[in-house]
Order: C-alpha cells, then structure tokens, then sequence
C-alpha cells in the first residue's frame, strides 16, 4: 500500500468533520438561524458538542490516527461554538464549558495513568535484564501510545527512573565504555543546575511584584528544567558506549544517541583541540561542543543522524566524542573494522 493510498483516509477523517463544523458556521450567519435563533441554538450547540466529534470519531477509530486527538478537537469545537453562537444564546454551552473540560482532562489523565501502567508491566515481563532501560521502555511505549506521544512519555518515566529511583551502579562489560569521567561535562551540567537553581529564586522574587501568576510559571519551568538535567546527569553513567558485533552504539546519557554500523565507518582517529571545526557534516555527541572536551572522532562514509530526547534529528558524517579508555576503544573497533 502506498503513502498516497493511505493519506488519503485520513483526510477524509478531517475533512468531513470540517465541512460539518463549516455548515453549522454558515448555518449561524443566515437569515434562516436569525429568524429561529432561540429555538435552532441548542440544537446547534448539541451538533457541536456531541454529534460532530461522534462522527470524527466513527470516523479515526479505524485508522492511524490516535483517539486521543479527540479531546483537542472537542475542545475547538467548544471554543468555535463559543465565538459563533450568539452569547445570548449560549446557555447549554455554558453549562458544557463548566462540566465537560474536567471531564475531558480526567478522562484523558486517566487513559494515560491506565495506559503508563499497562506499559510497565509489559516492560517487567518482557525486558532482557541486560537491555538498555529506556532503550526497552522506548519500544514498549510505542506499542501502546502514537510514536510522538510514546517518546514524550519513555522521556518523562525515564527522567523521573534515572533522577531518582536508579541508584544501582552498573558494572560494563568489555565492549562497554563510560564517556563522563575524565571530561568534566558533568560537572559542568551540575553547575548549571545550581545557576538554574540561583536564578529560580531571583527571578521569582523579582517577578512577584508585577505579576504573582506569571512568577510562579516561570518558577515552575524552571524546577522542571532542572529535574530533567538531574535526569540526563545521572543516566550518563547508566547509559554506556558499547561495541556490538556488526555496530557502534554511542550515547550520551538520554541526551543524544546515534547507532553506526561498522561497515559505514569510514575511520576513527584520536582527536585533539583542532578536530572541532563548526561545519554542518561535524556533530558532538553530547551537544555541548568544545565543552565536551572530546578525544575521539570518527567519520563515517554517508551522512548519519545524530538522535535527541527533544528535537529533531541531526546530520553528521563527523562525530567527535570523549571516551574514558579511549586506547581500547579505539583498539577494539578498529579489530572490527579490520574483520
């Protein structure tokens, strides 16, 4: 089946919806409406609260798009019954707006606890001790949730796993490297989560005076970013390089991630303070440039992407990263390459 064949459903999905949501918006402009208002607007309002997202979702329930856009799309119903019907007329969609957003949001809250749940105990029955955690947590979510909501969610458990629940040190096998130890990037991570930290408080006192709402949102962002660093500090360590048989994995805690079959490695050199250079093709695997204090870099034969927890993926057909054992890294590739 062709990516054209199978679109094309989809925009059936919204489209019919659409053309409805147009129809009621006409239907409330004509002379029609104006001389029946008081009787056609509950009526009205029922089309866009309850019989239109019915048959939007009649019509995605078979096809591969998440029923969980359905909240999204009530809730834009909602808002354009709100700019469209007369306020006079806008009673029951009142007394919708009261009782069916909580709704909404339980519902929704309760799918996803009831769903992260069900992902778990796939994940307890079915993981290799052995296996990377968010490696198999990131495969078990997507059998549960669309690709973009299973990221999201293997993010937020993992941060959360890695933060704080995570203590146990790994010991690495012989084709397992650590890529923090003699580089100080985590050290530099950690200062800034106490600059974050500083800078939580002055802000928020600063921002108190003008507006208390705005300084607590701000405060919020702020606590959150510095849970994800602690995060993203702490898995480096559980997150190591590793040597397969036929391919590279390289990591960089939850950070960034990038998978090199042997066969696309063009060569792999010790790296010193003029192996950076900011061309588009030239990548570190921890994001953080020259801070990274890299002592490898590898080139590879055709363009390959460089993984993020956020963001889109990269090009690179240079890579630069810091490997604690870096002689036997190298050594032990290299004895790859050469098979």
């Amino acid at each position: 089946m062709t990516k054209t064949t199978l679109l094309k459903p989809n925009a059936i999905a919204f489209l019919i919806p659409l053309i409805l949501l147009l129809g009621l918006v006409i239907l409330l402009n004509s002379s029609a409406f104006l001389a029946n208002q008081n009787q056609l607007s509950a009526f009205i309002t029922i089309d866009f609260i309850i019989t239109i997202p019915v048959i939007y979702f009649l019509l995605i329930r078979k096809q591969n798009i998440s029923n969980f856009t359905i909240a999204p799309f009530l809730i834009a119903c909602v808002i354009i019954a709100s700019y469209t019907i007369p306020l006079e007329n806008q009673d029951l969609l009142n007394t919708v707006k009261i009782w069916l957003i909580p709704i909404i949001e339980i519902s929704v809250l309760s799918v996803v606890i009831f769903k992260l749940r069900k992902a778990i105990k796939i994940y307890k029955n079915t993981v290799n001790q052995e296996e990377d955690f968010y490696s198999a947590l990131l495969d078990t979510c997507k059998t549960l949730f669309p690709r973009t909501v299973a990221k999201l969610v293997a993010n937020e458990i993992a941060l959360l796993y890695y933060g704080f629940f995570n203590f146990k040190k790994i010991k690495l096998a012989s084709n397992e490297f650590s890529n923090y130890k003699g580089s100080g990037i985590l050290s530099t991570l950690t200062a800034i989560i106490f600059v974050v930290g500083i800078e939580m408080i002055t802000v928020h006192l600063l921002m108190t005076t003008w507006s208390p709402t705005v300084a607590w949102v701000l405060t919020i962002l702020s606590f959150y970013s510095a849970l994800q660093l602690i995060g993203i500090i702490r898995s480096v360590p559980k997150r190591p390089i590793v040597v397969g048989n036929d391919h590279l994995v390289l990591r960089f805690g939850m950070l960034s991630e990038t998978i090199i079959p042997f066969s696309a490695i063009e060569r792999i050199e010790f790296a010193d303070a003029s192996s950076f250079d900011k061309n588009k093709g030239t990548k570190t695997l921890s994001l953080f440039g020259e801070l990274e204090h890299s002592n490898m870099v590898i080139y590879t034969k055709t363009p390959h992407t460089l993984q993020f927890i956020y963001g889109k993926p990269k090009p690179y057909t240079k890579l630069l990263l810091f490997v604690d054992n870096r002689q036997q890294f190298k050594s032990q590739l290299e004895c790859h390459l050469s098979k």
